[in-house]
């Protein structure tokens, strides 16, 4: 009996320790970007019906926001956007930096590693690569990269297929809560999927030079100069084929997902989009802020979100409060973004109106309410180097768009004294008066990085 008693209390006492350190909580979280990805291109947003199949689905069965916008035109400032949900102006990442995140942000993977969830990212983009800083508050980052770019042999990169394998693997032994990054290189140019179909061009039609340079405007990059290949049609063609292929591996994982015994939430974005002949570029990215380069899919597959479409406009700022948001924890008070379960509990017209904006360098663009305005900053008469392509920025028009609700197409319409956009002036002026960037000279540089620039025009011999 007093041997009983004993075992009773020591019981007892095990069950008031384990009341005192609660084992973690929280649903099991997953967060898939795709580099490059058009959201137009997709079946589900207007597109070619067969043409992401897997990465629609999220959609199908959750939440599909029609119009979705990037921080930035660019990997590196848009990642950093989403993960910290501040503009580049404030997290301060450039393509070329190579200063850390400031420690005033919190990244989502660091509120949630506080909060006990297991995490875990796997990228394939170089400009990703675990010195950019951006993988504080991951358990495990694998940036493993072993292919080579075909044109820039020192360009390293990861192709979905062995990204997913990577993923899977973390997965098998992942118990929860946990949160788990995946950042597909595909449909990155240059677009050589796996086993994609030989394109053979016939005689005549349209065709685009190879340039010396990576801006796209009015011919090829350099990089994405594929043999034998110079019609744009043939590259869209070899664009939607990375489509194909990395959603076969979206899927892939999708299918692991949902033979867990708890069901994962899933968010489903890209960190801009590609120019396919918009504004005179091709097969481009990162030198505006055009439609074509910031809309981008946003799909969620989440309890607390409608199921079905929601038509109004949502930033990329927006995910990581929402993630944290399901997860049951508190937003830190950087975050910029709102929580999108709170913001589709009402109804459209009772929710506040808050501007977005997409940023650049050189230009600017807000979206309010189904209105997108968009202007340059600089003054690009005299082409302005663009050290993102080794070429000259070039004006475009200040210029707006009614964004369609069911997401068709947006025409510009140059906007002038009188327009609908007039009110959004003030809101450009003032978020860039705000919101500087900081000048190129400016930022922290690696040698090697230095040295690229100054061989481009971009740095004096002594800077």
């Amino acid at each position: 009996m007093k041997r009983l008693l004993l075992y009773s209390l020591g019981s007892a006492a095990l069950v008031l320790l384990g009341c005192g350190r609660p084992e973690p909580s929280g649903p099991d979280l997953v967060l898939i970007t795709v580099d490059t990805l058009r959201a137009d291109r997709l079946g589900c947003y207007g597109g070619r019906r067969d043409l992401g199949p897997a990465i629609c689905s999220v959609g199908d069965s959750g939440t599909r926001f029609t119009w979705a916008f990037a921080a930035a035109p660019l990997t590196v400032p848009s990642v950093a956007s989403i993960l910290t949900s501040t503009y580049p102006s404030e997290h301060g990442f450039s393509q070329w930096s190579t200063d850390p995140l400031t420690k005033d942000l919190k990244t989502l993977a660091e509120i949630l590693a506080a909060h006990g969830y297991r995490t875990a990212a796997f990228v394939s983009n170089p400009l990703l690569r675990r010195a950019r800083d951006l993988e504080r508050g991951f358990h495990l980052y694998d940036d493993r990269m072993p292919r080579r770019e075909r044109s820039r042999p020192d360009y390293a990169e990861r192709i979905a297929r062995d990204a997913t394998e990577a993923a899977l693997d973390w997965l098998a032994d992942a118990r929860g809560p946990w949160f788990l990054w995946i950042h597909y290189q595909d449909p990155h140019g240059p677009y050589e999927p796996p086993e994609a179909p030989e394109i053979r061009e016939p005689p005549g039609g349209r065709r685009l030079p190879v340039l010396e340079h990576q801006s796209g405007w009015h011919g090829i990059p350099a990089y994405q100069a594929l043999p034998g290949l110079r019609r744009p049609e043939s590259y869209a063609r070899r664009y939607d084929e990375e489509i194909r292929y990395v959603d076969l591996h979206i899927g892939r994982v999708l299918e692991a997902l949902a033979a867990r015994e708890r069901t994962p939430i899933v968010v489903l974005t890209a960190d801009h989009g590609e120019a396919l002949g918009e504004d005179g570029y091709y097969f481009a990215h990162g030198h505006s802020v055009g439609l074509d380069q910031v809309r981008v899919p946003l799909l969620i597959r989440a309890p607390g979100l409608p199921n079905g479409v929601v038509p109004y406009p949502v930033s990329l700022l927006d995910v990581a409060p929402t993630l944290v948001h399901l997860a049951g924890r508190s937003q830190p008070r950087t975050f910029r973004g709102r929580s999108l379960v709170e913001a589709t509990a009402q109804p459209a017209a009772g929710l506040p109106t808050r501007p977005i904006f997409a940023q650049h360098h050189a230009r600017l663009a807000v979206v309010v309410d189904d209105l997108y305005y968009a202007r340059d900053l600089l003054d690009l008469r005299g082409l302005v180097p663009d050290p993102n392509s080794a070429a000259r920025l070039r004006p475009l028009p200040p210029r707006t768009a009614r964004l369609d609700p069911g997401g068709a197409p947006a025409a510009y319409r140059v906007a002038d004294k009188g327009g609908p956009e007039e009110h959004l002036e003030p809101l450009i002026e003032q978020f860039a008066a705000s919101h500087p960037h900081q000048p190129l000279r400016e930022l922290s540089l690696d040698e090697d990085t230095r040295a690229r620039l100054r061989a481009m025009g971009y740095l004096s011999p002594e800077e």
